[in-house]
């Protein structure tokens, strides 16, 4: 085989092993979210309150789980930003949750949003709520309804889709 050709075969094969392994978590009862009570928790803001999930019910949730160092997340804000602004009159709240993987002091990251331009609340996230969301890519944004179940999953951030995608389930779930 010529090494273009072997190299291309190695990556389509790990391409195929990551998806069969994901597309397998997710078909293991109790562990894909989706169309389940959302895990609820109470973290504490960076402003200092703490944040219970439950007490939002009523609302269209958007939780984003961003970190510090992760470019697309820090990209994809402004846009969470413009959500929040846009539609928060009619039962929106964006929530960030800062992942517990090498998270600076919480003054250190409440300067980071204050720089950004960012005001929709953002809490301090611990391992568990990570793996209660099955975060293993940032950023990774679920969209809960009225109730608290978790309606729409988004890995990644690709600014030429993601916010029309995004945008368009919050719409849709206001709407109900």
């Amino acid at each position: 085989m010529k090494p273009m050709t072997m190299r291309s075969l190695s990556l389509g094969i790990l391409a195929l092993a990551a998806m069969l392994s994901t597309a397998s978590a997710q078909k293991e009862p109790g562990k894909d979210i989706l169309g389940k009570q959302a895990p609820d928790f109470t973290l504490p803001s960076v402003t200092g309150e703490k944040l219970r999930l439950s007490s939002l019910k009523g609302k269209i949730v958007v939780l984003d789980f961003w970190a510090v160092w992760c470019g697309p997340c820090t990209d994809s804000m402004p846009f969470f930003q413009k959500l929040q602004d846009t539609y928060r009159a009619q039962g929106l709240e964006v929530v960030g949750l800062h992942v517990d993987d090498r998270m600076p002091p919480t003054d250190e990251v409440r300067a980071f949003l204050d720089e950004l331009g960012i005001g929709y609340r953002n809490v301090a996230s611990t391992t568990e709520v990570d793996d209660s969301y099955l975060v293993y890519a940032m950023p990774t944004t679920y969209i809960l309804d009225r109730s608290g179940v978790v309606q729409k999953r988004h890995i990644g951030f690709n600014p030429k889709t993601a916010p029309g995608r995004i945008e368009g389930d919050v719409k849709a779930l206001l709407s109900r």
